[in-house]
């Protein structure tokens, strides 16, 4: 396939999934001014440079060219930020993710331009509104015919490239295929042409554009791998959250037309392409006709045919988008239409009248009893200009308890205390000025003052003039979901058996020390436990044994530590402890009393079980200064312990 036809192949797809490339509003146009409050603009007459670190290796969205300097999609709205919130961006020098995190912890960079909003992340960073989502394409040969959904990965060698958070789960998605992992969305594409990969996922935009910018031959988009791939927020160091506020206005005064702008000047739609065909180059098909069967492959070139059949079927799903997004309310200083008027006979007009009375009384009733006979799954509330709640289904007592009556009158009192409610009241007050929400979640109090989650759909009311008038709202109850979310996020950070921390969340807490005593200058210490005598037991007395030892190690851990201390298991029988603001005094007296602790029995099934323990000690700054080499300094100085016998070292 010539170049040219491949970009343009390129192009369409990105353009077929172009709204899902910006995260656009559905307002159809954005606010004509920032307004900043008054804390908000002294904060930024305090802080007039921001330190932002942009993806150095990920065009069109942000990349280094070959002077160092940024630029893509990203740098270009970050630029708009600059301009519409006057505020001085600086970029930061980014090397990797975990340096990322000690950079934010340290407050040396202030700002990730693009960043996907995890539980885990929450606790570093602030983050705004999504503004822009990735989806992953499928690239393959140009003569290849049969990959064209991830289903036909199976067996096949897939390049991808290495760091990025898809990459980490294609082979546990696909675990048959043949990997073949690459520094670079450039070489992913480079190792399809050169026959070293079958196929290479990487996002749509990016290989748009650098199909563009390098001749890339013998390659074609076969598919989609996954769309909505990952959505991205800006992130705020943690302790700015009033940054993240601020970011998120001026994102929000960003027109669609400017956005557009944006993204199109990276991902530009491709140029136009004039199909000449000769005068009776077609003539008319019958069933017996060759044509009939091979179409215009004969006539026209089929790349080029599909283009144009491609081109104009994208351009026009976009018009049907555009067309299918709601509709903003007439403005108020625009009179209301009102048809001519259709002189009637006055009995015609009474009985009009009438019917279209009865129409709609049979309408409300049918509404109704939709809302009220659904009580097991949602209830339906109606909101005021001013915020009174004015209606309430009756299926709210099934699953509140709270009696129709009660709960319009006492709703602000069954709001609960927890910080994800305090934003509620703004909320409510965008629906009440006409601008829809997102779904968002609110705890409430049952009648019984149990705590329940509720998710609430809101959506504006408007009259026949284009003025809210109020708010709908559709409730579902989700604690269930919440709960179940918030133990997938706890396990993820701790040992299921044990409930200790994991190395995960032991890793990120030691990060976090090394961060405070570099500024604080103060000394902490790293143990790492092995326990004596476990396999033994296992062998012995069976998994169920060691499972019920381990339970208890744990405990007498915990009942020794202070609560500024984390334990943490890192699997099987080996354990490590982090104490801050620990001298070696100290910890050698925490370790001695650890290993007394351990000689003490484990009772099981009315049997005895005593385990030993040996400690290897690591303390910062005289032993090593970060992560890595302490836990290495620390595991040798158990195994010194263990040879020598010792209970616990400081030798490695």
């Amino acid at each position: 396939m010539p170049p040219m036809i491949a970009l343009c192949l390129l192009v369409n797809c990105a353009l077929a999934d172009s709204t899902t490339e910006m995260m656009w509003r559905s307002q159809a146009t954005a606010p004509l001014s920032i307004e900043l409050t008054a804390k908000e603009k002294a904060w930024l007459a305090r802080h007039k440079k921001i330190r932002v670190a942009f993806d150095d290796s990920l065009p069109p969205y942000s990349f280094a060219d070959s002077d160092g300097r940024f630029n893509g999609i990203a740098v270009d709205i970050f630029d708009e930020l600059s301009r519409k919130l006057d505020i001085r961006f600086e970029p930061f020098p980014r090397k990797s993710w975990n340096q990322l995190y000690r950079a934010a912890a340290e407050h040396r960079a202030d700002v990730v331009a693009t960043m996907v909003d995890r539980p885990e992340r929450r606790l570093w960073f602030n983050f705004t509104h999504p503004y822009l989502t990735k989806s992953l394409a499928l690239i393959t040969r140009e003569s290849d015919a049969e990959i064209k959904t991830p289903d036909d990965l199976a067996g096949r060698t897939v390049a991808y490239t290495k760091g990025y958070q898809f990459s980490e789960g294609i082979r546990k998605k696909h675990p048959s295929i043949k990997p073949h992992p690459v520094g670079s969305m450039l070489e992913c594409l480079q190792s399809v042409g050169a026959q070293k990969a079958d196929a290479c996922i990487t996002f749509v935009a990016t290989a748009n554009y650098l199909q563009a910018k390098h001749p890339l031959t013998g390659i074609k988009f076969a598919g989609f791998y996954e769309r909505h791939t990952a959505d991205e927020s800006i992130a705020v160091r943690g302790d700015w959250p009033i940054l993240a506020g601020i970011l998120q206005k001026g994102l929000d005064v960003l027109s669609e037309a400017e956005m557009n702008a944006i993204y199109f000047k990276w991902v530009p739609p491709p140029p136009e392409v004039s199909v000449v065909v000769e005068k009776n180059a077609v003539p008319a098909l019958s069933e017996e006709s060759p044509l009939a069967e091979n179409g215009l492959q004969e006539t026209i070139s089929p790349f080029l045919f599909l283009f144009v059949i491609g081109y104009v079927w994208i351009w026009s799903l976009r018009v049907r988008r555009h067309l299918r997004r709601a509709s903003p309310p007439p403005r108020q200083d625009e009179p209301a239409r009102i048809p001519p008027p259709n002189p009637q006979l006055p009995g015609d007009f009474e009985r009009m009248l009438l019917k279209r009375a009865t129409d709609l009384q049979n309408y409300d009733i049918r509404f109704r009893n939709l809302i009220e006979n659904q009580s097991k799954n949602y209830f339906f509330f109606q909101c005021d200009k001013k915020g009174k709640i004015t209606y309430v289904s009756p299926s709210v007592t099934q699953m509140l308890g709270h009696r129709p009556d009660e709960f319009i009158a006492g709703f602000q009192h069954y709001i609960t205390d927890n910080p994800e409610n305090l934003s509620v009241n703004n909320l409510f007050e965008l629906n009440r000025q006409g601008i829809p929400c997102a779904p968002f979640a609110l705890e409430v109090y049952d009648s019984g003052d149990e705590r329940h989650w509720l998710e609430i759909t809101s959506e504006p009311v408007y009259d026949e003039f284009g003025n809210c008038i109020g708010v709908d709202c559709l409730v579902f109850e989700i604690t269930k979901r919440r709960q179940e979310d918030e133990r997938l996020i706890w396990l993820s950070f701790h040992d299921e058996l044990t409930g200790l921390a994991n190395r995960r969340l032991f890793i990120e807490r030691l990060q976090q020390s090394l961060a405070m005593a570099n500024r604080n200058r103060m000394p902490f210490a790293v143990h790492y436990l092995d326990l004596d005598g476990f396999k033994s037991l296992n062998d012995r007395l069976g998994h169920a044994a060691g499972d019920h030892a381990l339970k208890e190690v744990a405990k007498k851990l915990m009942a020794t530590l202070r609560d500024t201390d984390t334990a943490a298991r890192f699997g099987g029988d080996e354990f490590a402890l982090l104490l801050p603001d620990c001298d070696e005094q100290a910890c050698a007296s925490v370790a001695k009393k650890i290993v007394e602790i351990m000689h003490e029995p484990i009772s099981y099934n009315g049997e005895a079980v005593r385990l030993g323990v040996s400690i290897g000690i690591a303390l910062y700054p005289r032993n090593a200064d970060n992560c890595d080499a302490l836990l290495r300094y620390a595991d040798a100085s158990m195994y010194h312990a263990k040879q020598k016998r010792l209970g616990y070292s400081f030798e490695a």
